[in-house]
């Protein structure tokens, strides 16, 4: 193997804290900062991909293609395997890959995300008197030696002579066109495992929703406001989460959250906006889904009162078979709930499903005397009746 594969110049970047450094011995003109790139909408209501390349199907490299390939991320080049996530503040972190057949006159282009937005670009020619065609590269690093490397999900896709490159892991249909990592933040992490214990869910920062699979390697499926809720579905393969807007929110109350429901394909890497609310989502249990994966309870309201009006009541959704549509159903639909004047209906607490259809939770009534009419209500979907147990 040749001597390891050293970029053109020493460039310190000051964006977001951090910079990119790169072991030279030459100069070489002073990058430009990359435009920023639009994140993921939050009032679509269109499946939007999160991995605009997919892997490369039934790849097979040429022996005669220049090529770079078999990336991984390591804190140290010389010695040490490659990981998928790093300590909240990690100092340097370096990138290692594999060329093959370069020649002189090629360009070289390195995109680093992230958190799904571009961060740092390099753009150069390969310089193959100093690196020849083969080798390996290990050298080349982000880093910040203040305070260490901001948290989040970060991603590099490298291109020869605009050709997007097989640098990440491999799969069933070939290697993936980028390489994922991230660097964890301080204090706590929001994990879930999937239910067959294939995957993990983890919220980063409390906006970040980042899928880990067996190998641990991250992919960063969506970034919000606020994401204080997330469930998987049984299948595994869907995860329903919750994105807070509180710009509206009056001080010290609830009332003026707004959140959106939204569903996530982990395996396809899709998103889907399923229900907009003027109020908040979840605020008593969370979100239940049926063991068969086809019905939502959850509550929706401020939980706020004025006199005898309460803002929160059970609302359930049915989901469809392709996870991309709902059909909702609010607690005001069913019959057999105390029909007292003057009065709001509540549940006190988080509730249970007993059936695929039938969910029971303990409700409580506002300016009644009789709290009798108070206790547990199991809630039928199918048939939208409400019966005290």
């Amino acid at each position: 193997m040749k001597k390891l594969f050293v970029f053109l110049s020493l460039i310190v970047f000051l964006i977001s804290g951090c910079s990119f450094d790169v072991h030279v011995l030459t100069p070489a003109p002073a990058e430009a900062t990359p435009p920023p790139v639009t994140p993921i909408a939050f009032h679509s209501a269109v499946p939007v991909s999160v991995s605009t390349e997919p892997p490369i199907t039934g790849y097979t490299p040429d022996p005669t293609d220049s090529l770079f390939y078999a990336a991984y991320a390591v804190l140290d080049p010389a010695n040490a395997p490659g990981r998928s996530a790093f300590p909240a503040g990690t100092y340097r972190i370096y990138v290692v890959w594999n060329y093959q057949n370069m020649r002189d006159g090629l360009t070289v282009k390195r995109e680093w995300y992230l958190d799904g937005k571009l961060w740092l670009m390099r753009e150069e020619p390969w310089d193959f008197a100093k690196y020849g065609a083969f080798g390996v590269v290990q050298d080349v690093s982000i880093y910040d030696e203040n305070i260490g490397l901001p948290s989040g999900a970060y991603q590099l896709k490298m291109y020869i002579d605009g050709l997007l490159q097989p640098i990440g892991a491999s799969t069933a249909n070939g290697p993936e066109l980028w390489l994922n990592f991230e660097v964890l933040p301080n204090g706590s992490i929001t994990e879930a495992a999937s239910p067959d214990f294939k995957w993990d869910a983890v919220v980063l920062n409390g906006n970040h929703l980042i899928v880990r699979d067996t190998n641990g390697a991250p992919t960063e499926l969506f970034t919000g406001l606020e994401i204080p809720h997330f469930v998987w579905f049984p299948d595994s393969q869907h995860i329903l989460y919750v994105n807070r807007d509180r710009s509206g929110q009056t001080s010290g109350t609830n009332r003026g959250i707004r959140d959106q429901l939204w569903v996530a394909d982990i395996v396809r890497r899709e998103i889907v906006l399923l229900y907009e609310s003027d109020a908040m989502l979840g605020l008593t249990g969370g979100f239940r889904i049926s063991s068969n994966g086809r019905f939502v309870a959850t509550s929706e309201g401020s939980g706020d009162g004025d006199a005898c009006f309460l803002s929160l009541s059970l609302t359930f959704f049915e989901m469809g078979a392709d996870f991309t549509s709902i059909k909702v159903m609010h607690q005001k639909q069913f019959i057999g709930l105390p029909l007292i004047p003057d009065s709001s209906v509540y549940p006190s607490s988080e509730g249970t499903w007993q059936s695929n259809t039938e969910f029971i939770a303990p409700m409580k009534i506002t300016c009644v005397t009789d709290e009798s009419l108070a206790g547990n209500y199991v809630f039928d979907v199918a048939s939208l009746k409400a019966v005290k147990k």
